[in-house]
């Protein structure tokens, strides 16, 4: 139960992360209406979200082969 309270909290702190981050393009971006700037840093941060996660389960996967290889 702890593990699912800590990625629950994880998962939390990550969504609220994105709202600031959008709510900060939309008014970085005010050549452009604000509805439109918040949809484009909500698009930058799923991509940075995506790329992230990507990058942590390769790199788990490759340790974990290489583990596997040692033995």
């Amino acid at each position: 139960m702890k593990t699912i309270g800590t990625y629950f909290l994880m998962g939390l702190l990550v969504a609220i992360g994105g709202i600031l981050f959008a709510d900060t393009v939309g008014h970085l971006f005010n050549g452009m209406d604000y509805g439109s700037a918040v949809t484009v840093g909500i698009g930058m941060y799923v991509c940075i979200v995506v790329v992230t996660c990507t990058g942590i389960l390769v790199s788990k996967m490759k340790r974990e082969e290489t583990e596997k290889e040692e033995e």
